[in-house]
């Protein structure tokens, strides 16, 4: 290989080593700037770190956050509608009254989480775990729940139609 090749090589490592600290460090100012305002409508929030965070009445529409860690969070009567929250973690979250009307979370982990009241109209729950979910009176009308997991869930008055 030249010397030129080489060069070439390894300005192209660096710089691509460069693009992802960049990307990473704009997540987390993204991240930042959610748990300041509770408004990130649109943003690319995968993989974020979101433990215990108190996101009541975020607005998050239309957000990607596939993969995150919402665990313990408070979500509740948060806008999520069409939002991404594939693969996402959501055990023991409040999404009591949450807006979830169309929202991916195929294979999200929803286990022991409170979505009472909350509105999952036409939401995509394929492989979803909702072991020990509280889904008292959710609109769940339109919801894909192939496959997903409801062992021990709260279904009362919840709308399946």
């Amino acid at each position: 290989m030249s010397r030129k090749a080489l060069t070439r090589l390894v300005l192209l490592g660096v710089g691509l080593g460069l693009t992802a600290t960049l990307l990473f460090r704009f997540r987390e100012v993204r991240v930042g700037w959610l748990l300041l305002t509770k408004h990130c409508p649109g943003c690319d929030l995968r993989g974020a770190q979101l433990f215990g965070a108190n996101l009541q009445n975020a607005n998050l529409q239309t957000a990607n956050l596939g993969a995150a860690n919402l665990s313990e969070a408070d979500l509740s009567h948060a806008n999520l509608s069409n939002a991404v929250l594939t693969h996402g973690n959501l055990s023991l979250t409040n999404l009591a009254a949450a807006n979830l009307t169309g929202a991916t979370l195929m294979n999200a982990d929803l286990s022991g989480a409170t979505l009472i009241r909350a509105n999952l109209q036409n939401a995509q729950l394929q492989g979803g775990r909702l072991k020990f979910t509280d889904l008292e009176h959710a609109n769940l009308r339109g919801a894909n729940l192939q496959q997903a997991q409801l062992d021990g869930a709260n279904l009362f008055g919840t709308i399946l139609e």
